[in-house]
């Protein structure tokens, strides 16, 4: 099992969350999809989703009603305030925050040049997730956007990522390192895709045992499919839209 103790490296996504409109029906929908335990954490609405009693992720009430539901996947620093001040001076904008979590850590929101939302973590008593290979767990998250030199250089400015392009005859694609590994990709969005079905976004992968399965049963909650399953160098992956059209993406490893 892939469990971890200490805060992850700066730019690792050490975090994912979804805001929906009914967090209640996303719990029991993504509880049964994963095998998460949700437990409702404060005041507000927000719980936090675990497996065998490590922390995974988090779902919790939308800020604003005419906001899309979404999963935000949130990027480690060792200091919120001044990525934020890296993100505004390489053409990003600040979303929300900074705000301390009591004695958890400090975040905020902000969006990269083409607009997609991604979050900053930095750790105080929560590192963030705790798990990163077993199904249920987010293994990997990727940044889409209509313009893949920009999003490249933006990502590699604000975190000081090493990238690898990885070649091919479709969209363009960079793996982002840091630390020497692998942490998170950019993708350029495929123009195949139907319009409005991703729009620039940070979209998380869960790691499945069946892919094919996965689909199903987002399909009868109410889901839908944007990308159907298909074959990668790492497993069986698919791009799916929870019942209030979240995206996200699923992925059977190897």
């Amino acid at each position: 099992m892939g469990e971890r103790t200490r805060p992850w490296p700066a730019g690792t996504p050490n975090w994912v969350d979804l805001s929906a409109d009914d967090p209640s029906a996303a719990t029991a929908s993504y509880s049964d999809l994963f095998g998460w335990k949700c437990v409702r954490r404060g005041a507000q609405e927000y719980w936090v989703s675990s497996l065998d009693g490590r922390d995974v992720g988090g779902i919790g009430a939308k800020r604003t009603g005419d906001a899309p539901s979404r999963w935000t996947t949130y990027l480690a620093t060792d200091q919120v305030d001044r990525t934020l001040d890296a993100v505004v001076a390489h053409g990003g904008r600040v979303v929300a925050g900074p705000r301390d979590l009591d004695e958890h850590g400090r975040l905020a929101l902000a969006a990269d040049p083409d607009g997609a939302v991604f979050g900053l973590w930095q750790a105080g008593e929560h590192i963030g997730t705790e798990r990163r290979t077993d199904p249920g767990s987010l293994v990997w998250s990727e940044a889409l956007s209509r313009d893949f030199e920009a999003a490249k250089a933006f990502y590699l400015a604000v975190f000081g990522y090493e990238a690898e392009e990885i070649g091919g005859d479709g969209p363009r694609y960079a793996a982002l390192y840091a630390g020497g590994r692998p942490v998170a990709g950019v993708a350029e969005l495929h123009p195949d895709l139907p319009a409005g079905a991703l729009p620039p976004q940070w979209l998380p992968i869960f790691a499945t045992d069946a892919t094919d399965a996965a689909v199903d049963q987002v399909c009868a909650r109410g889901g839908d499919v944007v990308c159907a399953p298909f074959a990668t160098d790492f497993g069986r992956m698919a791009i799916l839209r929870d019942a209030e059209a979240a995206p996200f993406a699923v992925i059977h490893l190897g």
